[in-house]
């Protein structure tokens, strides 16, 4: 009997070696950099494998088109052998870690997508993975948390910027459809972390993803079931507002982090979106104005990356970037919206939309995507695929 390979297992693995950077070999080292140019190398593999053997949905030939986009600044960049620096913290940025960074975040969409499609990643699996997941996630949070205490000591409330990563793991608790208990327990797990990591925009996206799933959620589950989905709800709700209650009777930083929300305090970007902003708009060469500046020209410019995609891309791709930008967020939503006959796809997927553009407003979305996202992403694209081809079928 002729053994089948699980491809998916041997690259999920690769990415859990990754995730152990500095723990299981030094930090940066030969292994480390090894790993993860092994990694993008099967992920530009399946992107090809994929553009050849299937009829892409929107979603994917755009961003075809944005990645081609990154390649071709990200080369020249490395090409130019200029040395750019963050100039708040003087921290010099490797050329060859833009194109990295991008081609780590939205590659792995495409190999997962082919293993679904081949049968390699099953619903199991990405079962799994979640738990996997999670718990990289909380030893990543413990882990900056006590780089950073050690640093500013102890007594200090900091902001967490793992806390988007429990965000992004709140789409994968679709594929516990069928236990609810699992599903909602998960989430307030996340939700936790998130409360705690006191970044303003990854709790925004966790609170609007968790109510658009219990509003979809009501909706759609069976009459049967629906007194214990209600009841749960119901309990998350109130241990919600007491949590909150608690955070702020016991925090000054949490206090502190809302009052800035109220005040509309956006933690100095203001003055890097005014910085970007006004340059773009005034910008007199017409070829930067059309192409941009180069990858990573913020840190020319500002003394910052932008913090928000559209002003980065602005600088750095110009006018056709920001098109190119918009055409691929569009595909991402009308994609999205012809999944409406799979329920569970449609919440995963609408879910995931949720999250990583309003990254783009706050954050840095395209060079974010964790490696869960690109399961789920990949997954439920290509199920609910299979599914509009089985419908289809069926009809003639």
């Amino acid at each position: 009997m002729k053994l089948r390979v699980n491809i998916c297992h041997i690259y999920l693995f690769i990415i859990l070696l990754c995730a152990f950077n500095g723990v299981l070999y030094p930090a940066g080292g030969l292994m480390a950099q090894g790993l993860q140019y092994l990694l993008i190398l099967l992920s530009l593999y399946y992107t090809l494998y994929a553009n050849n053997r299937y009829r892409l949905s929107p979603y994917f030939k755009a961003l075809n088109l944005l990645l081609l986009m990154f390649t071709i600044y990200g080369i020249l960049l490395i090409f130019s052998g200029e040395e750019l620096m963050v100039k708040i913290t003087n921290y010099v940025v490797a050329n060859t870690g833009y194109l990295k960074s991008i081609y780590i975040s939205l590659l792995p969409i495409y190999p997962f997508y082919v293993f679904t499609k081949k049968g390699f990643l099953k619903e199991d699996t990405v079962k799994i993975w979640f738990f996997v997941f999670l718990f990289l996630a909380i030893r990543s949070f413990y882990s900056y948390q006590a780089t950073a205490l050690s640093e500013f000591g102890s007594d200090v409330e900091i902001t967490n910027n793992v806390g988007y990563t429990f965000v992004a793991l709140l789409p994968a608790l679709l594929i516990f459809y069928n236990k609810p208990i699992i599903q909602y327990l998960g989430m307030m797990i996340c939700l936790y972390f998130v409360v705690i990591s006191m970044k303003r925009g990854a709790i925004f996206s966790g609170v609007l993803c968790m109510v658009w799933f219990m509003v979809t959620n009501l909706k759609k589950i069976s009459k049967k079931r629906k007194w214990i989905v209600v009841l749960i709800t119901v309990a998350m709700v109130i241990a919600g507002i007491y949590f909150f209650n608690y955070m702020i009777e016991t925090s000054s930083y949490f206090r502190y982090r809302i009052s800035q929300s109220e005040s509309g305090e956006s933690s100095g970007r203001d003055d890097l979106y005014s910085i970007f902003f006004n340059h773009f708009i005034h910008e007199n060469d017409i070829i930067k104005f059309l192409f941009g500046n180069g990858a990573n020209a913020t840190l020319k410019i500002g003394y910052n990356y932008a913090h928000n995609d559209w002003l980065e891309i602005a600088i750095n791709q110009g006018l056709l970037g920001l098109v190119a930008y918009l055409v691929y967020w569009i595909c991402f939503f009308v994609t999205w919206m012809k999944r409406k006959n799979s329920p569970q796809a449609f919440m995963a997927i609408g879910m995931l939309f949720i999250i990583y553009f309003f990254a783009t407003l706050f954050s840095m979305s395209y060079n974010s995507v964790t490696r869960c996202s690109a399961m789920v992403l990949g997954y439920y694209f290509a199920i609910s695929e299979n599914e509009l081809v089985m419908r289809s079928a069926s009809k003639q």
